[in-house]
């Protein structure tokens, strides 16, 4: 069997990295996660994991469901944050005794389990997979349905975002956000208005969708009657866009303006971006972990996993 010190030198990592990573403690990027799960794979390295999925021979055939509109995604670099999520999935598969299929959103399978990745499942969907098997929604969830889901904490960092800047003093905060049929724009949004009103501070809220909108305009409707001290953003591809524009109009970031997004994906950290780190590899394998006891029997009072995002402070933001 290969040694710790074997999949370190193959996946370009120090051992301390490699031993963070197996035991889950403390930082390790997500390329790296990427990395040592395909070394640990290609080399055959057995991890520690719960004696009833090392002792589990059972095979089960599970589908990752995908819309349209996220494989349109996948081929840009708006589509890092799915792509990692989908990778670690693929490449953790094989410790549960999966089998994965990528599959349409809108066809008729039979699996005995489904990932449904993305906010783009309607009610109905949902239910419709319901009848086919285990389900467990990525980055999605829909008040009152009771379907398991795994999701980022954006309410909480929204809640975060506002506190932080109230307290240097920063009261202009505005909220630039996708559309609000996506629950992941849903949640920050519903964490940055109540944040907002409980300091007795009126939302300040803009809708922008990064497909098919200009910046331009939005921006000019935002500092048109007023300078904002914060442009937090829904996700950092539109705070990229909004950096961009207001550096090329003269703007001083983050002297005068401060601008923060969401997601943490590489880009952000090449620009410089303020954001939150949403740890995209622990989305997918804490869905695979959770499909995984739903399949085989164990904890299966439906939950909502929700993982905490980290505020990570880089040169767009004081």
């Amino acid at each position: 069997m290969a040694t710790i010190r074997e999949v370190a030198q193959k996946a370009g990592v120090s051992l301390a990295t490699v031993s963070r990573f197996l035991n889950g403690s403390g930082y390790v990027s997500e390329n790296a996660k990427l990395r040592l799960t395909k070394v640990i794979n290609e080399l055959g390295y057995r991890r520690k994991y719960t004696a009833h999925i090392l002792a589990s021979r059972k095979i089960h055939h599970i589908a990752l469901v995908i819309s349209e509109r996220i494989k349109e995604l996948l081929k840009s670099e708006i589509g890092s944050f799915y792509r990692i999520i989908i990778e670690s999935i693929q490449q953790n598969a094989d410790t549960f005794h999966f089998n994965t299929t990528v599959v349409d959103l809108k066809g008729q399978y039979d699996f005995d389990g489904y990932l449904l990745i993305g906010s783009d499942a309607t009610e109905q969907d949902i239910q419709n997979y319901k009848r086919l098997g285990k389900v467990v929604l990525v980055d999605h969830h829909i008040d009152g349905l009771m379907v398991d889901s795994v999701v980022s904490a954006g309410r909480d960092s929204a809640t975060f975002l506002v506190e932080r800047f109230i307290s240097m003093g920063k009261n202009k905060i505005v909220h630039l956000h996708g559309p609000l049929r996506y629950y992941g724009f849903t949640d920050r949004y519903q964490g940055y208005v109540a944040a907002m009103q409980k300091h007795g501070l009126l939302p300040l809220t803009f809708e922008y969708d990064d497909l098919n909108d200009e910046i331009e305009p939005v921006l000019r409707k935002i500092t048109s009657n007023f300078e904002p001290d914060v442009i937090f953003c829904s996700n950092d591809v539109i705070a990229l866009r909004v950096l961009e524009n207001l550096r090329s109009s003269g703007r001083k970031i983050p002297k005068k303006i401060s601008v923060v997004g969401f997601d943490d994906i590489p880009e952000a950290e090449v620009k410089g971006l303020s954001t939150f780190h949403v740890d995209k590899y622990e989305l997918g394998l804490t869905a695979l972990r959770r499909l995984y006891d739903m399949l085989t029997g164990h904890n299966l009072h439906p939950r909502r996993i929700a993982l905490h995002a980290h505020f990570v402070k880089r040169n767009s933001s004081l």
